[in-house]
């Protein structure tokens, strides 16, 4: 909102007219009248009494502490864009740059708005494009510093990604390291990998890849392990199916074993009480209780593991029987001689 806006908005709020503010402040009302409509603007001056006047502060009056919603950032963004189109680059640029001015505390916009602008620099044909990507490269730093982490650490992202392209690369790592853990983690791993795939380093590059990888599987893996137990416990059997073959074929694809296949089939067996597959789904998890070594994964061989001591066939045996001995549900099994055989 402008200033003269605001004045409008805030006079009529008050229940005062345009004479009444001209009197307090001891001027004409026709300047108040060009104020709010955006001819001219309050001398500086005149602001501490006329937010007074509006019983308002200065920074309200100014418009500082607006904020956009995310509709009204998305309605904005894709004007410039737009415009970019219809009447060339520079046009949308100055009305981008003016946007920023009159929203100047919108982070959100800021960076919407700089995002924009440099996509269409990079891939349009710009007259003296280093003078516009300054401009661009001033305003995300001014986001990156910002006191709203989430919006500080995107703008952040976008920094290094820019200083990357530059083949600036130290200049990247020392943005991307100042990204708290934890914050963005996903969108700092991908240019965490980008970046030292460009500067050559293509080891640690495969080993974020992996890491990405690696972390996203486990967490697939988990979802469909909850969304079959509520099927299950909704006795509906046969989408509960459907996702266990889902979850085999997820785990066949990120090589997280066959001991991870098994137990989907040994948790719809012991929830169907059906004895025989249970068993069998019990002794093939000992058997293949090794493959729960992900460091042996040729699809993880990059990836650096907290520990680098591989377990023997027999540590890992070892533990899947005592998660089975642990298993209440699965006592209607462990009197069978084939399982006592097992785990003793």
């Amino acid at each position: 909102m402008k200033i003269g806006e605001v004045i409008r908005k805030c006079r009529k709020k008050e229940n005062l007219t345009q004479e009444q503010v001209a009197n307090y402040l001891n001027i004409s009302a026709p300047a108040v009248n060009k104020w709010e409509n955006g001819i001219s603007h309050p001398d500086i001056t005149l602001l501490s009494p006329l937010a007074r006047v509006l019983k308002i502060d200065v920074n309200t009056l100014l418009a500082f502490n607006e904020e956009l919603t995310a509709t009204e950032v998305n309605k904005l963004g894709r004007e410039v864009s737009e415009m970019v189109s219809k009447d060339g680059y520079q046009k949308a640029f100055e009305r981008g740059s003016d946007l920023i001015k009159q929203y100047s505390s919108c982070d959100e916009l800021i960076l919407r708005i700089s995002s924009i602008l440099r996509l269409f620099l990079v891939t349009s044909q710009v007259e003296e494009k280093d003078k516009y990507e300054r401009k661009i490269i001033a305003w995300i730093e001014f986001v990156a510093a910002s006191s709203n982490e989430k919006t500080g650490c995107m703008a952040k992202i976008s920094l290094s990604a820019i200083y990357r392209e530059k083949e600036e690369y130290e200049k990247a790592q020392k943005i991307l390291d100042k990204i708290p853990e934890f914050e963005l983690d996903i969108e700092k791993k991908i240019q965490q990998a980008l970046l030292h795939e460009s500067s050559g380093k293509f080891e640690e590059a495969y080993g974020v890849c992996e890491d990405i990888l690696f972390s996203d599987a486990l967490e697939t893996i988990g979802a469909l392990y909850l969304i079959i137990e509520m099927l299950l416990k909704e006795n509906k059997f046969s989408e509960a199916e459907e996702h266990i073959e889902r979850a085999k074929k997820m785990v066949e694809a990120f090589d997280l074993g066959d001991y991870q296949k098994y137990s989907f089939d040994l948790y719809l067996a012991k929830e169907k009480q059906d004895k025989e597959k249970t068993i069998e789904m019990i002794i093939n998890m000992v058997n293949t209780a090794d493959s729960m070594d992900h460091m042996k994964s040729k699809l993880y061989r990059h990836r650096k593991w907290k520990s680098l001591n591989s377990w023997s066939k027999d540590k890992y045996e070892n533990l899947a029987k005592m998660k089975i001995k642990k298993d209440k549900t699965l006592d209607f099994v462990k009197n069978d001689p084939r399982i006592k055989f097992l785990l003793e």
